[in-house]
């Protein structure tokens, strides 16, 4: 009714000459209320707001992970290049050259490799079967997933130290089924360190990929097995494409603890499967010596920071993308 009444006015000033639209306009700007750049100023001052309170919330973690990531990180590179004596890079040239250091290296590495390709591919079928279940049935076995990480990780290695051992269940169950006569030594071993390891980062592995494979368009995949794409065609072009970013996320967060594990590769592990923190912890209580720790420590952040390049490379994207996938 207002735009008619507003519409004949018009018309009937341009028909009589009078400024008929003036009185129009004064009528409608009451009606819509404040104009429109007072609107833009208040969302402009309210958008203002907004960014400030998100930097004040983020100012804490901001300023807590400067303190435990960033200051360590520079002293230790102090350490290890030596301040009091001058300039010096022997620290790292040791560290890459002399024993037993290039093998601890290798065997952090390699295990961590190890873990992650058998927690993953552990970890995927579950967490598929979890992503396809009812709102209430995954929320129960989620729970169930967190609460195995109530266990601390202690208690978890003596565990796998009594099932492992001469006399352990694992031996009794081989020789009663007839598989072996003595007792298998299983301790001290790679595997004893991979399986222990395994076993503590598949909930991690779940946890991360349940919440990737929820997020699946299940449409795009009945399309293509409605049109008589075959299994390894619908995974290949419709399922991976959607959890890539993800899963590729979630092995780099795999790898990067795996390479961080002192527990088990210091109570399973034999001297050949000594990793970077039990290397590092001999350094300080042996040697008394910080600097080769602390290069030790360095070589370590750069080789993470490098494998984490390659990881965002393959995703296809950034880091900033990777992180907004996540976090969705």
């Amino acid at each position: 009714m207002g735009r008619e009444y507003l519409g004949s006015a018009g018309a009937l000033g341009r028909l009589g000459g009078r400024p008929v639209t003036q009185g129009a306009d004064t009528y409608a700007s009451k009606k819509a209320g404040p104009s429109i750049s007072g609107r833009l100023f208040r969302r402009r001052a309210s958008s203002g707001q907004v960014k400030a309170l998100r930097y004040l919330l983020l100012a804490p973690a901001v300023v807590l992970t400067v303190l435990i990531v960033f200051v360590p990180l520079l002293m230790a590179l102090g350490e290890s290049v030596g301040f009091d004596d001058g300039w010096s890079l022997e620290a790292f040239r040791t560290v890459l050259t002399q024993s037993p250091y290039p093998i601890v290296l290798k065997n952090t590495f390699v295990i961590a490799g190890i873990v992650t390709f058998f927690a993953l591919l552990l970890a995927a079928p579950a967490a598929a079967f979890i992503a396809r279940q009812s709102s209430r049935t995954s929320g129960v076995l989620l729970a169930l997933i967190v609460a195995s990480l109530w266990i601390s990780v202690l208690v978890k290695m003596f565990a796998w130290q009594v099932v492992l051992g001469r006399l352990g269940p694992l031996n009794d169950l081989l020789r009663f089924i007839g598989l072996t006569d003595a007792p298998i030594s299983m301790l001290y071993t790679r595997g004893a360190v991979v399986i222990s390891m395994v076993h503590f980062m598949i909930p991690h592995a779940c946890i991360l990929l349940v919440a990737a494979m929820r997020r699946v368009d299940w449409e795009i995949i009945i399309a293509a097995s409605t049109l008589g794409a075959k299994a390894g065609l619908i995974f290949r072009e419709a399922y991976w494409p959607q959890i890539r970013l993800s899963f590729i996320m979630t092995a780099l967060i795999v790898f990067v603890l795996s390479s961080a594990f002192f527990v088990a590769p210091a109570l399973l592990g034999g001297p050949g499967e000594t990793m970077i923190g039990m290397q590092m912890k001999s350094d300080l209580s042996t040697r008394y010596d910080s600097g080769l720790p602390a290069a030790t420590g360095i070589l370590l952040t750069l080789s993470l920071i490098l494998v984490s390049g390659i990881a965002v490379l393959m995703t296809g994207g950034s880091f900033r993308k990777a992180t907004r996938e996540l976090a969705k």
